[in-house]
């Protein structure tokens, strides 16, 4: 195989960059479940680990190729979990779907990553109590009746309050991505 190599030391840095990337890669393919995320990124990292000596890069971006390279073997570790969980009987998508989801994904990761650069912006310019909202929302996966509880809100106000902090966030990802010439 042609091409140049990367050390362990690239490895480690390359991981330490660009693992993000990956982790986002294999979240839209489980359901963003972090548990499995988690299972899904160590074993996909060991794999790379371990066959670090085939990695070659042929280009003048050895980041992207390593990226692209990982997500793949992150892809085969999603459909070995996938079929382990359908012997479970627990199966939440097939292979193909999840096929289909990996090329989507591929195609579109720049916009992807676009996007997760200016939604991390958008939500530091968000007031604290709105973080936490969304926090307990998609982070800790409360319901908006535990959340309305939390903040000592009814349901309604609640469930108001956190339509408006996505519209929010839509709209300030929206400019800013049109500001970079993106959207």
């Amino acid at each position: 195989m042609s091409g140049s190599k990367i050390d362990p030391d690239d490895f480690v840095m390359l991981v330490a960059r660009h693992g993000p990337r990956v982790r986002a890669f294999a979240a839209t393919l489980v359901g963003f479940d972090t548990d499995v995320i988690d299972e899904v990124m160590q074993a996909t990292l060991l794999v790379a680990w371990k066959k670090i000596d085939i990695f070659r890069y042929t280009g003048d971006n050895p980041a992207e190729e390593f990226v692209r390279w990982v997500c793949t073997i992150a892809r085969f570790e999603v459909l070995g979990y996938l079929r382990d969980k359908q012997r479970r009987r627990t199966l939440a998508f097939d292979e193909a779907i999840v096929g289909e989801l990996a090329e989507l994904q591929e195609q579109h990761s720049d916009l992807l990553d676009a996007r997760h650069s200016a939604l991390r912006g958008c939500l530091k310019q968000l007031e604290p109590k709105q973080q936490e909202a969304l926090r307990m929302r998609y982070g800790i996966g409360l319901s908006m009746s535990e959340i309305a509880a939390r903040q000592s809100r009814t349901v309604k106000a609640a469930t108001v309050a956190m339509c408006r902090v996505r519209k929010a966030l839509e709209r300030c990802i929206r400019q800013s991505l049109s500001r970079e010439g993106i959207a």
